[in-house]
């Protein structure tokens, strides 16, 4: 049996108090968490509130205004609070990051999770964010969404971009950030340069869904996943699984803060070490940071 906490303590410059029915006002996506029972405990020598989460594999801790869940993920696990795949989700974030530490809008209403990953050296190589990447693509396919990964750690649906993904290792764990647009996403004007993609979320207009639902679906299908497909993958396998979900394969793309800025070239696929090949005039090339957006 495991359990759905929520962190009552604050925690200095990092997460505010909070109690089970200020989330459930905080967004009408959270208003399941009234059918849940709750109890108060303490767990970590930390003030919480506890409801069983029956046949779900891991345990979830929800928290108030955090400057990031990340952050809260890192006090945790100093406490040994987190087991592999349990997760902690906050309402909304002060301080997310995401590609190259960029700041992330975190209004309330999305998803915006920390998880531990398995200590594997499936996750702990340059291919990480890829395999998560994968495994929370077919979590959304699950759900009906055209979900698509965009290298190096976006997730796309309808080529829009709904979330991304952070691995971050701290004193040998590894944490998977985790942001999904749910509810809200960052209007096209507030985007940070002219080539970024369009961003769009994951319910449609007038319709609210649950977040800590969508979330347990999500990541009962990655564990499910994982245990039953993906842990026994190669490098090849994993590499092709991925390029099979990997937008814009083949398709000519304009390359932005590499050392091919400026340049244009076709993808063709990921690489050994989780880079992305391009096809361009003069060869094949490899890069390994930067982004890349349609051709114009």
């Amino acid at each position: 049996m495991h359990t759905c906490f929520v962190l009552h303590d604050q925690i200095a410059n990092i997460v505010s108090e909070t109690t089970p029915e200020q989330i459930t006002n905080a967004h009408a996506g959270w208003k399941s968490l009234e059918e849940l029972s709750w109890k108060q405990t303490t767990h970590g020598n930390l003030a919480m509130y506890s409801s069983d989460l029956p046949y779900f594999p891991a345990d979830i801790y929800l928290c108030g205004m955090c400057s990031s869940t990340l952050d809260v993920a890192r006090v945790f696990n100093e406490k040994h609070l987190l087991k592999e795949w349990d997760s902690i989700l906050g309402i909304r974030q002060q301080s997310g990051r995401g590609q190259l530490r960029r700041a992330w809008n975190s209004p309330e209403g999305n998803i915006y999770a920390a998880m531990r990953l398995p200590s594997t050296d499936f996750f702990a190589n340059e291919l990480g964010s890829l395999a998560i990447g994968f495994l929370l693509a077919s979590a959304l396919q699950k759900l009906g969404h055209n979900a698509q990964i965009k290298w190096p750690n976006d997730i796309l649906v309808d080529d829009k971009k709904v979330g991304g993904i952070l691995l971050e290792e701290r004193a040998g764990t590894l944490m998977a950030g985790i942001g999904l647009n749910v509810h809200s996403h960052p209007p096209t004007e507030h985007l940070r340069n002219e080539w970024a993609v369009p961003a769009s979320c994951l319910c449609k207009k007038e319709q609210t869904l649950p977040i800590l639902q969508v979330w347990q679906t999500l990541v009962d299908y990655m564990h499910f996943c994982y245990n039953a497909q993906v842990v026994q993958y190669t490098t090849a396998k994993l590499i092709s699984s991925v390029e099979k979900q990997l937008t814009w394969l083949g398709r000519e793309v304009w390359i932005h803060g590499s050392d091919l800025t400026n340049r244009s070239g076709r993808i063709m696929g990921i690489s050994q070490d989780g880079g992305l090949r391009l096809r361009q005039s003069d060869g094949e090339r490899i890069i390994h940071s930067g982004s890349v957006s349609l051709h114009p």
